[in-house]
């Protein structure tokens, strides 16, 4: 019947350890991106909810000078508007890292609308018959004002079709500050 007794300083180093492998996990799991498949990898819209002219609509695997993945979405939908949106859970105050890339093709008439709605609803990009080459990533700092959010994207494209592609809604990393103090305190205690 072998007992050994415990070091104080070793049970505070475990201690801390342990609390900064749970924030750092915490904190791992607010930086996951909300969106459901953002970067359309299912080959469908799977996750997203298509709304107003669907036509020409689709997703395309592999997808033309794709950012992100194999796959993007086209939408081309002529004489009136139509999109997708998802919607997610958020904490109210939170900031949230939005972030799409958008791929224009110079149609026209066409019109492109990304937007963020929360409590209220911004518009984070609005173009009208966007010039050519009109592509690129787009990222956006925001507030979650419910505790349900919504990201939509609307486009009408007549003569051709613009792309979507690698959506990702990310909280801002606020707990990585608690990480560090853990890690601090991890770091005091080591020196006792």
């Amino acid at each position: 019947n072998f007992h050994m007794k415990a070091n104080p300083v070793i049970l505070r180093l475990l201690g801390s350890l342990s609390v900064a492998a749970g924030l750092l996990t915490l904190s791992a799991s607010a930086m996951a991106n909300k969106v459901t498949n953002g970067g359309f990898e299912t080959g469908y819209f799977s996750g997203w909810t298509q709304f107003g002219n669907t036509g020409f609509s689709g997703v395309q695997c592999p997808g033309t000078g794709v950012p992100e993945g194999q796959c993007d979405a086209f939408f081309g939908p002529i004489g009136s508007v139509g999109g997708i949106f998802q919607s997610f859970g958020t904490q109210i105050g939170a900031p949230i890292h939005v972030h799409f890339d958008f791929i224009n093709d110079n149609g026209s008439p066409g019109s492109f609308l990304a937007e963020w709605i929360s409590g209220s609803t911004t518009n984070l990009l609005s173009l009208t018959n966007p010039p050519g080459g009109g592509s690129g990533a787009y990222d956006y700092t925001v507030l979650a004002g419910a505790a349900t959010s919504t990201l939509r994207f609307s486009f009408r494209d007549d003569p051709g079709f613009m792309m979507l592609d690698n959506v990702q809604v990310v909280p801002e990393p606020a707990s990585l500050a608690l990480v560090g103090l853990a890690l601090a305190g991890l770091a005091a205690s080591r020196r006792r």
